[in-house]
């Protein structure tokens, strides 16, 4: 009697043991998320499929696999899955799960993808607009609640790449009146974006005595691109309004306005918000004139961002690859901007030679040694006067190309 009495005890004992023991250490989900997270994408996707049978809870794992076979399948990732030879046994999970995705879960991947290393963003994005609509409405939803401001870029891009199935969504949101205005700017510029024409009844009913002069612009800017073209002369006036957020507006829209005349560019170069002459620098890449190079070349002697100037050698250097004269003479006054040290950073000096290195600007540069001894006086600057190391770097390379 007393065996049979210890017998039921020593089990009870080992059920509790081997609890214990399948309790212990980190679950599944935590090393997948892990391993995820460290780029071991293989690795990830066995120990969060382990989590998905386990876990109460299916949406993490769920949301994690998605975007770890996403991942898996992209060049970002030296194609895992093709190294692995599991590359279609991955597309068919891809697809069948992106199909499966439920609201919760799509919350989840943007949450993870908006937290998380930006390796997995392009992937985990491009899998929510393989989703389509239901992605779109969570993103429309992040964006008017002003979630991850970080990662609204990524958003919006998002979004217009779903194309015409978000714009219900989106014109849902547009005539809420308890969606602020600067949501409502993100969401009517999505729809100038996508370009479905569907969207120009809903816009013009929408009351404008009631909107901020910024989100107005917006407004008249997405109707001119969606066809509307009475709205021009508005746009182009918001270049000199008083309020920056017009002039953003306005200014952004440049780009797309057709026949504008180059003069009113030009003079809204002079503006002091560096958005503002970021968008029209980008504007005069596409309304090309041989007029804006020199005022194009000056904003490097003002207090602009860098992302100014990088637009500016992006648009410069569309003139000198366009010919047509519209570069002229631009190596020279460059040369000189440098030689009398009118570029007080050396990061702007940095950009400026790497621009010269551009076989256009090598051959004027090769021109003018003829002429004037350019190439002998940049050396004499580089011996003498400039004290930066990459400059200087950048600069005796500049000088190898020119003698050659």
């Amino acid at each position: 009697m007393k065996n049979l009495t210890i017998i039921p005890i020593i089990l009870i004992l080992i059920t509790c043991f081997a609890c214990d023991t399948e309790q212990k250490g980190p679950s599944h989900l935590d090393v997948g998320t892990s391993e995820l997270n460290s780029g071991r994408v293989i690795d990830a996707i066995q120990n969060l499929k382990e989590a998905e049978k386990k876990e109460e809870d299916k949406a993490e794992p769920r949301a994690l696999l998605v975007i770890a076979y996403s991942h898996a399948l992209s060049p970002k990732s030296s194609n895992a899955a093709r190294t692995q030879r599991v590359e279609p046994e991955y597309k068919k999970e891809r697809a069948e799960r992106i199909a499966a995705l439920n609201t919760a879960e799509i919350n989840y991947m943007v949450e993870y993808l908006s937290k998380k290393p930006s390796i997995f963003q392009a992937d985990g994005f491009q899998a929510l607009v393989d989703k389509g609509t239901d992605a779109a409405v969570v993103l429309i939803d992040q964006i008017v609640n002003g979630t991850y401001p970080e990662t609204q870029h990524h958003f919006i891009s998002t979004i217009v790449k779903i194309g015409v199935d978000a714009v219900d969504p989106i014109l849902n949101k547009v005539t809420d009146a308890a969606v602020s205005d600067e949501a409502k700017m993100n969401l009517i510029y999505m729809l100038g974006e996508i370009a479905d024409k569907k969207a120009v009844e809903t816009l013009k009913s929408m009351d404008v005595s009631t909107m901020s002069l910024a989100l107005k612009m917006e407004l008249y800017t997405t109707l001119y691109r969606l066809g509307e073209m009475g709205y021009k002369s508005k746009i182009l006036a918001g270049l000199k309004a008083d309020e920056v957020e017009v002039r953003r507006a306005a200014a952004k829209a440049m780009a797309n306005l057709k026949d504008v005349n180059t003069r009113t560019l030009i003079d809204a170069l002079k503006d002091t918000d560096s958005q503002v002459v970021t968008d029209v620098v980008k504007a005069l890449s596409v309304h090309k004139t041989k007029d804006a190079v020199e005022p194009l070349i000056n904003i490097f002697k003002g207090e602009y961002s860098d992302e100014a100037k990088s637009e500016v050698l992006k648009t410069l250097t569309a003139y000198a690859e366009a010919g047509s004269g519209l570069t002229k003479g631009l190596a020279r006054k460059i040369s000189f901007l440098l030689i009398n040290k009118e570029i007080k950073s050396p990061t702007d000096r940095v950009r400026l030679v790497l621009f010269l290195k551009h076989n256009v600007m090598v051959k004027q540069l090769k021109a003018a040694k003829l002429l004037d001894d350019l190439d002998v006086q940049l050396y004499d600057y580089l011996e003498n006067d400039e004290e930066s190391k990459s400059v200087k770097t950048q600069l005796s390379e500049l000088l190898q190309k020119i003698k050659k």
